[in-house]
């Protein structure tokens, strides 16, 4: 199965890590400012977390939606299938990247995200997920720019 990749990298480092990626034989391989996208499965995935050099963050997108206010960041979010991806017994984090007019502070923008997957397995399960900043289950990292939101998981750990 095909998945949609990003890649974060250092400042300077993006055209460094395609042909990193390239050489690994991933193809149609897309340099965007931060990092590179490829699309591929998760096997190739997890061998990019393993061997690149250059690379700092290997992130599965689950989604891109338009988000103009701070409920349209949480109806969003809960349309993810979170429990394909965690345990309602289990932790996560949430990365949150970005402002726009709608959601002018990170902070507040995480707990938005939080929120929504709590709320999802609470009304599912009736238990809800705890919030880890070491060692957690699951890293959710979200990108808001433009007033859309890139919604990931990253698989670096």
């Amino acid at each position: 199965m095909q998945h949609r990749f990003f890649v974060t990298a250092g400042k300077g480092l993006t055209a460094l890590l395609r042909d990193e990626l390239v050489g690994f034989g991933l193809t149609e391989v897309v340099e965007k400012p931060g990092g590179v996208y490829f699309d591929g499965s998760l096997q190739q995935a997890y061998r990019t977390c393993l061997w690149s050099r250059i690379g700092n963050r290997v992130l599965l997108q689950l989604d891109i939606f338009p988000c103009t206010t701070a409920d349209a960041l949480y109806q969003g979010i809960r349309q993810t299938n979170w429990a394909k991806h965690m345990q309602s017994n289990g932790s996560f984090f949430v990365r949150f990247l970005g402002t726009d007019p709608a959601i002018r502070n990170s902070h507040f923008g995480a707990l938005r995200v939080k929120d929504a997957i709590v709320d999802q397995f609470r009304e599912s399960s009736g238990e809800r997920p705890s919030v880890s900043t070491e060692q957690p289950d699951l890293q959710v990292y979200v990108h808001l720019s433009r007033s859309k939101v890139a919604l990931y998981l990253d698989l670096s750990g």
